[in-house]
């Protein structure tokens, strides 16, 4: 009786690891935990990669670079969608451990990785790499990008988003600007505080309200009817690069605020205005529209300049027009994940499983 029961346990019990060992045998079950260290075998496709940030420079986000492979090919693709950023170089290498990856006292040298290109200025590209890895193996991916910032997508308002929040102050006596203050939301990475002035004289805004906005590059072409006359906005360009408030005008004084929104106003408006412009001079007027028909005609702003936006608030308030530097340069750029050893900000990707088709 005692065998018996002693057989029918241990039946129980292989049957029981057999079964345990089937499940697991097959890599497309094993469940959604870690197992013994290897990541859950997430099925990755073209319509659902494997995503991980590009960063720039170490911490601007510029992208995202996208894994994921078929039965034939591993697939990698750098894709660059903050706005006036692209490719300009891409180098990319896979092995099965740290260990395969080129590396000098742990600093990866890209030119040396088994894949690269040289692209001009585009906001993706992805490799194909014939799959020789077997299904369940563990890769590590060091993903390296040269990226820069196009100055003629910026002037042309290509990639612009369609719209931002802001919020302006009043002018004040001596300030810099008609909008001293110009916050804007959604434009670039963190926000933006920029001097501001007044479009059109047809309407009014409040100060310390956020406004939804349209946006438009000053070089773009406009919604007709937005700016009265638009032809010359390019002089209004190069009046903004001058830094006229503060420095000294021929006619006596200094060129104020005042001044600067009275020439704004009567090289892009019909009807003339005084509202808030405080101290100012016809005479300085009068000499800075001078100067910006002598020399403004054509102006088109390049790295550093300023480049006027143009800020339409969707509920009809006052079209504003915001300074913003245009940044230019290239940064340095990796897929985002564990640190190379040694004395960089270089990364690499170690938690992506071939898997089957």
């Amino acid at each position: 009786m005692k065998k018996s029961y002693y057989l029918i346990v241990l039946v129980l019990i292989l049957g029981l690891a057999l079964t345990g060992c089937s499940l697991l045998s097959d890599i497309s079950q094993v469940p959604a935990t870690e197992q013994s260290g290897i990541p859950y075998l997430t099925k990755h496709t073209e319509g659902n990669p494997y995503v991980t940030k590009l960063l720039a420079g170490q911490t601007i986000d510029v992208g995202d670079v996208e894994v994921w492979n078929d039965g034939d090919y591993l697939y990698v693709k750098y894709v660059v969608d903050a706005a006036y950023w692209c490719l300009t170089e891409t180098h990319l290498h896979v092995a099965t451990s740290l260990g395969g990856i080129p590396q000098k006292k742990g600093n990866p040298p890209p030119g040396k990785f088994d894949y690269k290109g040289e692209h001009d200025c585009v906001t993706d590209y992805t490799y194909e790499i014939p799959l020789t890895w077997a299904q369940g193996t563990q890769l590590f991916i060091a993903a390296h990008a040269v990226v820069c910032q196009r100055v003629g997508n910026f002037i042309a308002g290509l990639n612009l988003p369609d719209t931002v929040t802001f919020m302006v102050t009043f002018p004040y006596g001596g300030g810099p600007a008609y909008f001293p203050h110009t916050y804007i939301n959604g434009l670039t990475i963190g926000e933006l505080d920029v001097y501001g002035w007044c479009v059109d004289t047809d309407n009014s805004i409040l100060q310390s309200i956020w406004y939804i906005a349209n946006i438009y590059s000053s070089y773009e072409t406009l919604p007709v009817g937005l700016i009265e006359n638009p032809e010359n906005l390019d002089l209004v360009n190069w009046i903004l690069n001058q830094g006229f408030v503060g420095q000294v005008s021929v006619c006596g004084g200094i060129y104020t605020y005042g001044d600067v929104q009275r020439a704004i106003w009567a090289l892009i408006e019909d009807e003339q205005s005084t509202s808030g412009l405080g101290a100012w001079s016809e005479c300085r007027v009068n000499e800075i529209l001078a100067a910006a028909y002598a020399n403004g005609e054509g102006f088109v702003p390049g790295c550093g300049d300023i480049i006027g936006v143009i800020l339409e608030p969707v509920e009809g308030e006052q079209v504003i027009i915001g300074e913003v530097v245009i940044e230019c340069g290239c940064e340095t750029a990796w897929g985002d994940g564990e640190d190379f050893p040694g004395k960089n900000w270089a990364t690499y990707i170690e938690d992506y499983i071939v898997q089957s088709e």
